[in-house]
């Protein structure tokens, strides 16, 4: 008899305020002193998960804030619990828009931030990904990791973009459509049978 597979994403917890609206992007900002509370309701929240022995491994994205949300969740395991950091999981790269808030996009890259709303999948900022492409990375990731563990479960530590992706792929979903996909911070999804 085999043991379950299946995945688990968790967002990351809250990161400092941020009322500009600046584009976040890969920028590697840590979490804020109210998501680190959130990533340790979670893991309250969490802790048969964290327990069960079929939970094999916690996956994260190589940015801190996701990396430090893994650690929280390992820590409250109770029983050690490997943490794989891997950048393939990483949140989208906006590059040069990183930083920016939608103004100073509209200034810098005129046209552009219309653009991608027309076609939001496929778009990349300049020095940036698109959508299609945090989706073929992260999947290809998933493999790898499932290869390496074959059964039981997973957790990843993503991001809003990464987790949306996934998500939309399970489901079934175009990626037109990804902000239709609930991810707020702290926020939780099992999906049997990855």
């Amino acid at each position: 008899m085999t043991a379950e597979r299946g995945l688990w994403l968790v967002r990351h917890g809250a990161l400092p305020p941020n009322p500009e609206r600046r584009f976040v992007g890969a920028r590697d900002l840590p979490l804020s002193k109210a998501g680190r509370a959130q990533v340790r309701a979670l893991a309250v929240d969490l802790a048969p998960v964290l327990a069960d022995p079929r939970l094999v491994a916690l996956l994260s994205s190589d940015l801190s804030r996701c990396r430090e949300t893994a650690a929280i969740l390992a820590a409250a395991a109770g029983r050690p619990l490997l943490v794989h950091a891997d950048a393939d999981l990483r949140e989208i790269s906006l590059g040069a828009w990183e930083g920016l808030t939608p103004a100073e996009v509209e200034r810098a890259f005129p046209g552009q931030y219309a653009l991608r709303g027309r076609d939001f999948a496929h778009f990349s900022p300049p020095g940036g990904e698109s959508f299609v492409r945090v989706q073929q990375r992260s999947l290809a990731a998933l493999e790898r990791w499932r290869a390496r563990y074959p059964e039981g479960l997973l957790l990843l530590a993503g991001h809003a973009g990464l987790n949306r992706c996934l998500l939309a792929r399970y489901l079934a979903l175009p990626l037109a459509d990804l902000l239709r996909i609930p991810q707020g911070y702290g926020s939780r999804t099992f999906l049997p049978g990855w």
